[in-house]
């Protein structure tokens, strides 16, 4: 069964609780609750995003989604808009976009039967999406992601057709598209395929991943590929499986991460890093600190050409590594992130929901990645008890000037110019405490009233 990553759900929104990290933009969808289910950063200032419904009436069954907003100004502005592929019912795989006019998406109706799907681009900034290349073998044919290089370069991958993996190129804006042949492409695993959205791209270089915890990887823009990374040596049976899942992020063609993680159920209980700085050829273990499986890591990413990596959450949480992963660090610990993806150490976006067309939905970095760590702006801060039925306490290494409750939409329901506060007053439920010190900086930590 194929798998979409969509599983979060909107739960805290706050912009102020962390603007020392990360700055809020508007992601302009006119409905609340649109999570940004996936996004490319082409350079600093072009980034194109789909969007998910982050707060479903029936979380079993979630209205499906047709929706993108992108920008070409860095954040400035946002100009969200509809997918219109002609089919209600299919389901957006991904998009990639070279400026403010140009992307593509791939769409398919997602089911484990169905699957086909095909190719659409729009060049006048997503008024218009034409269809360009149909994946057409029924019972086969499965799109999982399409990726453009550049304005010219293009690459559609999907499950194996015919005894091989189904990829197809374009160099000339997908106006033709041709296979890749079998002879430059490893053979399919007996039931292997890909899954949605489930690769990772960096200059020249592309990879995807499979049920069968393998690395497909190709360092000329999708004409030759290899294998970069076998999960049957690491228990990594599968990067979708429900017990065992995992994740990758590349920096080049050389330097690459595997998050490996472990599920009791839907309950994380163990994470694993492997690198590479070969190619693949060689991977060890990584011995880290200060991410654990509680923290619930959703996305990661490199800033390319580089040893930095960001990872975030949906349960709440940013973190950085500037040493290839051995070493993390906070960023922020409340906040709900979704996709990360950098152009380069001062300029990172995540994802995450909107509170209406103005407010939120997408965060972009606001201080430099590279500094060593985030120590001298970051405090060590308790808050205590939690969960509480009224007074917490707050102890921290920095002079506290004051705090600030808010609730789930991001609204301040109560302030405080002490270490101490009093929620009691307050309904039952979720909250976000702003805590705000002498020297300007800020932290925040997820609160619960009962």
């Amino acid at each position: 069964m194929k798998r979409i990553l969509l599983s979060a759900f909107a739960l805290v929104i706050s912009s102020s609780a962390f603007s020392q990290y990360w700055s809020t933009q508007n992601s302009a969808f006119a409905t609340p609750s649109r999570g940004i289910a996936g996004l490319e950063v082409y350079n600093a200032t072009t980034v194109w995003a789909f969007a998910y419904d982050g707060d479903p009436v029936d979380p079993a069954n979630p209205s499906n989604v047709q929706e993108f907003t992108k920008t070409s100004n860095g954040g400035t502005t946002w100009t969200s808009g509809t997918i219109n592929v002609g089919d209600p019912t299919l389901t957006i795989t991904n998009i990639s976009g070279v400026s403010g006019t140009t992307a593509w998406v791939g769409a398919l109706l997602s089911t484990s039967t169905d699957g086909l799907g095909s190719v659409y681009k729009t060049v006048d900034g997503g008024v218009t999406w034409t269809p360009q290349k149909a994946f057409s073998t029924a019972g086969e044919s499965y799109l999982n992601f399409v990726h453009a290089f550049d304005a010219n370069n293009v690459i559609a991958g999907g499950d194996p057709e015919g005894g091989e993996f189904e990829l197809y190129t374009s160099s000339n804006g997908g106006g033709t598209w041709t296979r890749v042949a079998a002879a430059n492409l490893p053979n399919p695993s007996s039931g292997e395929y890909g899954y949605n959205a489930g690769y990772y791209a960096v200059g020249n270089n592309i990879f995807f991943y499979t049920n069968k915890g393998r690395i497909f990887k190709s360092t000329d823009k999708g004409v030759t590929w290899s294998i970069a990374f076998n999960g049957a040596t690491y228990s990594l049976s599968d990067f979708g499986g429900a017990s065992i899942s995992g994740d990758m992020a590349w920096s080049d063609a050389s330097k690459g991460l595997v998050m490996k993680k472990t599920y009791l159920g839907t309950t994380p209980t163990a994470l694993a890093l492997y690198r590479t700085t070969d190619g693949g050829a060689t991977w060890s273990s990584v011995t880290f600190s200060g991410i654990t499986a509680a923290n619930k890591i959703n996305d990661i990413t490199y800033v390319p050409g580089t040893n930095i990596l960001v990872a975030t959450s949906s349960a709440g949480g940013s973190w950085k590594s500037i040493d290839n992963g051995s070493t993390w660090t906070v960023i922020d610990s409340a906040v709900q992130h979704l996709s990360v993806r950098c152009s380069d150490a001062n300029t990172c976006y995540s994802g995450g929901f909107n509170t209406s067309s103005s407010v939120g939905g997408i965060f972009k970095s606001s201080q430099s990645l590279g500094t060593k760590d985030l120590n001298n702006t970051i405090s060590k801060l308790s808050v205590y008890p939690n969960p509480t039925k009224g007074e917490i306490n707050i102890k921290s290494d920095k002079k506290i000037k004051s705090s600030e409750i808010l609730d789930f939409t991001g609204k301040s329901v109560l302030k405080s110019s002490s270490a101490k506060a009093d929620i009691s007053s307050l309904p039952k439920g979720n909250y976000i405490m702003q805590v705000e010190f002498t020297d300007g900086t800020s932290i925040s930590e997820k609160i619960i009233k009962e």
